[in-house]
């Protein structure tokens, strides 16, 4: 098949373009940056000039983009979308609804959304890791191997700390503690969404008063969805700098991330690494991968989850539904319940070195065997020729 894949500056470009060519098929790459990802007429007449040029089975890209969807729609070609972004606004466009539209997302209650929206052909992926690429950056050999630790424990990833509730100026007394008590709830549980059916009409319509949201009328996301992502960005940024700043004073942490050092002032600050060159190195010599999953990322397995087992790194993990549906807890991964628990274990497998390895070894090959840009693409591949 002949494909036109759109890049807007995403990391899985390489992977998923590179299993596309192994498989056969050709592809075209454009890359740009969107300025605006409802509208863009000037990147829209090149892609145009593109589609009027040469003959395509569909386009495709990372994330769903509507002007794709609505380009898609006027040269009567499909336009596939794999999301790894939760939440991902532009869902909220009308576009959604186009027949043409074949959406992929890793997550199942982001599928749910997605299908109440009106998507048509919509269906649950989970993402990928390219084990084989990875493998040969690392120089892996058949495990266990040896190798030699840089860090005790890591952590890749943003603080979140301009998180919008930070910058909310005032709120009346009892719409904070309402708010507070929400907080409060979904902090003492993984796995379960409790922040949607708490967000009452009543409490929406409350903040609406004194949280002002700039919605485009051309992607209509209601008010519950953005006050709901508010609450659990907050809820991940207090999650993040509590747990690292409380584990580094028991064991040494590093952070690798942009966010300001000193909101963890115990851990040792890193800065940042590249996606393709740096992070796996990270991941495959650090002791314990710690991942704290953004709380959005309400059932599917985080893309940072696969790239640290693809790594054949140790995870320590907070509750994921479709990660224990997928991996066995305690034999591909270990997974924490709370802050408590996430101390005694980080502790317990610093001492334990065989019993990491090998559960690090086991995530390997399960990646390896069930998540391969191989695999996915496939299942992709599959939906999209039914419909050609």
């Amino acid at each position: 098949m002949n494909i036109l894949y759109f890049s807007w500056g995403e990391n899985s470009m390489h992977d998923f373009t590179h299993t596309l060519t192994a498989l056969g098929h050709n592809v075209c790459i454009i890359r740009a940056v969107i300025q605006n990802y409802l509208s863009d007429p000037k990147l829209t007449a090149s892609l145009e000039t593109k589609l009027q040029s040469s003959s395509f089975h569909f386009i495709f890209s990372f994330n769903y983009i509507p002007f794709l969807s609505q380009l898609a729609e006027q040269y009567q070609i499909n336009y596939v979308s794999w999301v790894y972004d939760c939440p991902h606004w532009t869902l909220y466009s009308p576009t959604i609804q186009s027949n043409r539209n074949i959406i992929f997302l890793f997550d199942k209650d982001m599928l749910h959304t997605v299908t109440a929206l009106g998507a048509k052909h919509a269906y649950h992926l989970p993402l990928a890791c390219n084990t084989a690429r990875l493998s040969k950056l690392l120089h892996l050999s058949e495990f266990p191997f040896d190798r030699e630790y840089e860090d005790d424990i890591s952590f890749v990833g943003t603080l979140y700390e301009h998180t919008q509730l930070n910058h909310v100026q005032f709120l009346p007394a009892h719409v904070k503690g309402y708010v507070d008590g929400i907080l409060a709830s979904q902090k003492q549980i993984w796995g379960c969404n409790l922040t949607e059916p708490l967000l009452t009409t009543d409490l929406v319509q409350k903040l609406q008063k004194y949280i002002k949201l700039d919605v485009d009328p051309n992607c209509p996301i209601p008010a519950r969805a953005v006050f709901q992502h508010f609450i659990l960005a907050k809820i991940t940024s207090y999650e993040r700098i509590s747990y690292l700043t409380s584990l580094a004073r028991h064991y040494p942490v590093s952070l690798y991330s942009a966010s300001n050092a000193q909101l963890c002032p115990n851990a040792a600050y890193k800065g940042t690494v590249s996606y393709q060159d740096q992070m796996p190195f990270v991941f495959y010599k650090s002791k314990i991968n710690l991942n704290i999953s953004l709380r959005s990322i309400t059932s599917g397995i985080p893309l940072r989850a696969l790239d640290i087992m693809g790594c054949g790194g140790f995870l320590l993990t907070n509750y994921q539904p479709e990660l224990a549906e997928f991996f066995e807890a305690g034999r591909d991964f270990v997974f924490y319940d709370n802050l408590t628990d996430l101390i005694q274990k980080a502790g317990y497998y610093l001492s334990h070195d065989k019993e990491r390895e090998q559960i690090a070894a086991s995530g390997y090959q399960k990646v390896k065997a069930l998540f391969s840009y191989q695999t996915q693409v496939k299942q992709i591949l599959t939906h999209v020729s039914s419909m050609i």
